[in-house]
């Protein structure tokens, strides 16, 4: 999305009401370009100082500075894409959040569980969710892919306090969500998100989260895509992490 880049630049000084604003923003990312501070701020249900606040920590001098970078950028985004940078771009940010993941804690989750579910919430989703059985399956562990919604569902009660869920979201944010976390948290389900939003609804209510990079773009007759390549990278790691961590414990 347009201000990805400069989210992933600053993220580190944002804090959750400035990552709500910037979901707003995308969310009404055409009016941006006419919208006046107060109706973002209706929109937001924040204070126009926020709004101030947050552009300056991304580098911007104001609410105006922030409508002309988002209407030079929607051009660009739509005319002028690198996909190929974009690519690099996402990989190269995903390795960043890798490298601060807790591996020592994520790499005893996965030891100690007798078996793993993994679900994804939609068609790209599941075909990464099937992949990563089969690692999981050379790891020696015991998984099964959720394949649907009603299978998902129909499945919470055989899941046991002790086992682990991975759950596969690009926003987090997905449809049905909400009365499926209600759903984990009653049953007291552990469950680790993989999403690519920071501040989404699954990952809020996860008890670990994984984070991926995967920037939205346009194919040359419009369309637009997101690419599942860092997710992919993202378990390739977690595989080998998991591995290296094995024979560390099997040498004391």
């Amino acid at each position: 999305m347009i201000l990805d880049k400069l989210v992933n630049q600053y993220f580190d000084d944002l804090n959750e009401n400035d990552l709500h604003i910037i979901k707003t923003i995308h969310e009404h990312i055409d009016e941006m370009k006419t919208m006046k501070i107060q109706d973002l701020a209706n929109y937001a249900h924040t204070s126009i100082s926020s709004i101030h606040r947050l552009t300056r920590k991304i580098g911007l001098d104001g609410y105006s500075d922030l409508k002309s970078y988002i209407k030079l950028n929607s051009f660009t985004e739509e005319t002028t894409q690198d996909l190929m940078e974009l690519l690099n771009q996402d990989i190269q940010q995903t390795m960043k959040y890798m490298e601060q993941l807790d591996f020592y804690q994520l790499n005893q989750l996965i030891d100690r569980a007798p078996y793993i579910y993994i679900y994804g919430t939609g068609t790209a989703q599941l075909d990464l969710a099937n992949d990563v059985q089969r690692q999981l399956w050379s790891l020696h562990k015991k998984s099964q892919v959720m394949r649907s919604e009603r299978d998902f569902t129909d499945g919470l009660g055989e899941i046991d306090k002790d086992d682990l869920l991975f759950i596969i979201s690009l926003s987090g944010e997905s449809k049905n969500l909400d009365e499926i976390i209600h759903m984990i948290k009653t049953r007291n389900i552990k469950y680790i998100s993989v999403t690519t939003l920071r501040n989404n609804l699954l990952a809020q209510n996860a008890m670990f989260n994984i984070y991926v990079n995967s920037t939205p773009f346009y194919l040359y007759n419009k369309v637009d895509n997101s690419s599942f390549l860092p997710f992919y990278i993202v378990f390739d790691i977690i595989l080998r992490k998991f591995s290296e961590w094995k024979m560390e414990q099997l040498k004391k």
